[in-house]
């Protein structure tokens, strides 16, 4: 081999031994960085291609027009007034305030004008259902029979009958051999019905506490109501 052919060879064996060598560690990191910006990538482009799952709200239904005419609804009826008599104008009221020291029936007078209170509820009720002021007069006169003939007129020109249905507390305000007063704290569930058929006609009505104090006298010998006032 010639001098010139030795001294290439020690010379390209020098250029290989000096060359510098690229550390492994690095090599993997930047294989590492880009499978990370790889999977990066997917992942955004999943979730802007993959459809949405759940509950997704439903849309406002529309708000439907009024009518330009409401339906017309009609007023519900007031309650039979029987048995809840206004207090005199023209006269002091016979009580202006619920009354106190009430008493129940505890003698046979007070007993026996119990007795004919209650049956002037009985008549009453029979003339409210039947539209028949016949038997008023037995147990009633003066303002009341006036007052309760002009209601059941009123109704019979209504076309309607009532049914009352009351819920008693009686007391004694004042007792004397020919007068008394009676105070009646009842709980008033009356209600209107067809005259002919006694079938219930609808109502909105709620039953009702009245507080009313029934004059009551002896008169030829029979008890009568023959006025009240109402208390509030």
């Amino acid at each position: 081999m010639s001098p010139d052919e030795i001294l290439g060879e020690t010379q390209a064996g020098a250029d290989v031994s000096t060359e510098p060598r690229r550390p492994y560690w690095a090599v993997g990191l930047v294989l590492l960085a880009v499978v990370i910006v790889v999977l990066a990538a997917a992942f955004l482009l999943d979730r802007q291609l993959r459809p949405r799952v759940g509950i997704e709200p439903s849309p406002t239904m529309p708000v439907l027009a009024q009518a330009s005419t409401p339906p017309t609804v009609a007023p519900s009826p007031t309650l039979p007034a029987a048995a809840t008599p206004t207090a005199r104008a023209a006269a002091t009221p016979m009580v202006a305030a619920s009354p106190t020291a009430l008493r129940v029936a505890n003698s046979s007078l007070e007993r026996e004008i119990e007795e004919a209170y209650l049956r002037y509820w009985d008549v009453l009720t029979q003339a409210y259902l039947n539209l028949d002021t016949s038997h008023l007069s037995e147990v009633m006169s003066g303002a009341e029979l006036a007052r309760q003939e002009q209601q059941i007129r009123d109704l019979q020109a209504q076309g309607r009958a009532a049914k009352l249905e009351v819920q008693h507390r009686i007391a004694f305000v004042q007792v004397s051999p020919d007068h008394a007063v009676i105070y009646d704290e009842y709980l008033n569930r009356s209600i209107f019905v067809d005259p002919v058929t006694k079938q219930e006609l609808p109502t909105k009505e709620p039953p009702a506490t009245e507080k009313i104090s029934f004059e009551m006298r002896r008169i030829n010998g029979s008890w009568k109501v023959v006025d009240g006032a109402r208390h509030d």
